[in-house]
């Protein structure tokens, strides 16, 4: 069941760009520096407000650095001796803080800007008339979902479904605001434009949906969005910015991949192998990666790609440049008091190793390149290696691992009713297309400032498209 849930969430997030929280304080609380590998935290530590080299470089370096920190730590960090930090570190709380509260982020901002009027920070936002429009804004009256409701897809679109109305009538308990939230089925009609406009002629105001990259792409390349559209899947149709009203978000693994290869040049590492299934996943994301890491001054010494009928037993120390026939289990004993001999054994021209491979192939891969000495090189990964449901007796091979994944899943949150391993997922991008929802004008007036939400730190592009910022996990013991 576990494998067919894993090919079936490859299959729904095979797209282009390409895959709230129970607990703000926790979701906020979670740097996307957190994997605790050695050479990594003596890096990062560099990386904090207390130290001077934190605060070297312009206004959106210093900005992405604090956007990192956790908030538990900016708020330790209030009584920095120098005014300019400490005005910083307090505009970085106000961010956290006021997330998901636009109202009150732009009350905090106005108040913020009289107190520093000439701090660079107020680069990151606009006049105070600009932003009392934010403070105004209603939210939208009415909001149609399209959503694949029966049929093979039911559960990814009723996770959808759940989590938006989760968001909702959270929403609605805090602050009493009514809205009317339909539903287009998408799976009784494979016309993605006439149910579009069936939503719009029943006086829809937003429309959120559809899930399914096939819909997505049909109804894309209709180009006429006569109100606003949030897509929740990805195409690769627009090669500049998406039609006027579309918005495109999603669970990219493009996202996670581009950030695995900055986390990875962020902790000084250089040459890199990589390992993925064989299949268009596997090429895309690879190929994603590879252009990151190398756009960071980094070198790939080799891809390996495997597949179902891969041995992987004799893949992996071949791979590694391990001659089975001499590394015997007599040889492996002789050298056992002697790490570093056995560590020469293999190649020695990689610091890191990216894992791009669900948990099943992951928890046999894993042991293999710890028995043939990669035991001290950092191992990067995406979300996919992580099924998103604890399994300690399992996961204890992934152990070490370092990989993104969406705060949700980081912070073990269950949605009610859904006990797939991947399907909880979708119900954190329903909480936050409903966030999104509301959201829209403050993603294009605030770009500097995110919402961060179930799926992490989200921003707005230029092309129209959601980017997510993850929190980096490990695993120990077979836990997070």
């Amino acid at each position: 069941m576990r494998k067919n849930t894993l090919l079936f969430y490859f299959a729904l997030f095979s797209t282009l760009t390409i895959t709230s929280c129970s607990s703000t304080s926790n979701l906020l609380n979670h740097s996307l520096f957190s994997s605790k590998s050695s050479d990594e935290a003596h890096h990062t530590v560099s990386y904090q407000p207390e130290n001077p080299e934190f605060w070297q470089g312009g206004t959106q370096t210093i900005w992405g650095r604090l956007q990192d920190v956790p908030l538990s730590k900016l708020e330790a960090s209030q009584s920095m001796p120098d005014a300019t930090e400490a005005a910083w570190i307090k505009l970085a709380i106000i961010s956290k803080k006021d997330s998901t509260n636009t109202p009150q982020l732009v009350h905090d901002l106005n108040d913020w800007r009289k107190l520093n009027p000439s701090h660079p920070g107020n680069q990151l936002f606009p006049n105070e008339a600009t932003l009392s429009t934010l403070a105004n804004a209603a939210p939208p009256k009415n909001i149609t979902l399209m959503l694949p409701l029966q049929g093979p897809f039911t559960a990814s679109g009723s996770a959808v479904r759940d989590g938006f109305l989760s968001a909702y009538y959270e929403e609605l308990a805090k602050t009493s605001y009514q809205q009317t939230i339909s539903f287009t089925d998408t799976s009784k009609n494979p016309n993605m434009s006439a149910l579009y406009q069936e939503s719009v002629n029943k006086g829809a105001n937003i429309i959120v949906g559809p899930l399914l990259k096939d819909n997505v792409k049909q109804l894309t390349s209709t180009g006429n969005f006569t109100i606003p559209t949030l897509a929740l899947n990805y195409t690769e149709i627009w090669l500049g910015s998406l039609p006027n009203n579309l918005y495109q978000f999603g669970l990219s693994p493009l996202d996670e991949a581009k950030q695995v290869a900055d986390r990875a040049s962020e902790g000084g590492h250089s040459h890199a192998l990589i390992i993925a299934p064989q299949n268009d996943w596997g090429q895309r994301v690879v190929k994603t990666l590879s252009d990151r890491w190398t756009a960071n001054g980094g070198k790939i010494t080799e891809t390996y790609f495997f597949n179902p009928k891969s041995d992987l037993s004799k893949d992996i120390p071949r791979l590694l440049h391990v001659d089975t026939k001499v590394d015997t289990a007599k040889s492996r004993d002789k050298l056992a008091n002697n790490k570093a001999n056995l560590e020469k054994q293999r190649r020695q021209d990689f610091d890191v190793v990216f894992l791009l491979a669900p948990p099943q192939s992951a928890r046999e891969i894993m042991p293999l390149l710890r028995f043939y000495y990669v035991d001290n090189v950092p191992i990067y990964a995406t979300s996919v290696v992580y099924s998103g449901k604890p399994d300690p007796a399992k996961d204890s091979d992934l152990n070490g691992i370092n990989f993104a994944d969406i705060p949700w899943i980081i912070n073990g949150n269950q949605a009610p009713a859904v006990d797939s391993d991947n399907i909880n997922r979708l119900y954190a991008v329903g909480r936050d297309a409903y966030l999104i929802s509301h959201e829209l004008q403050r993603f294009a007036i605030l770009p500097n400032f995110p919402i961060y939400g179930a799926t992490g730190a989200l921003t707005l592009n230029a092309q129209h498209q959601f980017n997510r910022r993850l929190p980096m996990a490990q695993m120990h013991d077979g836990h997070l």
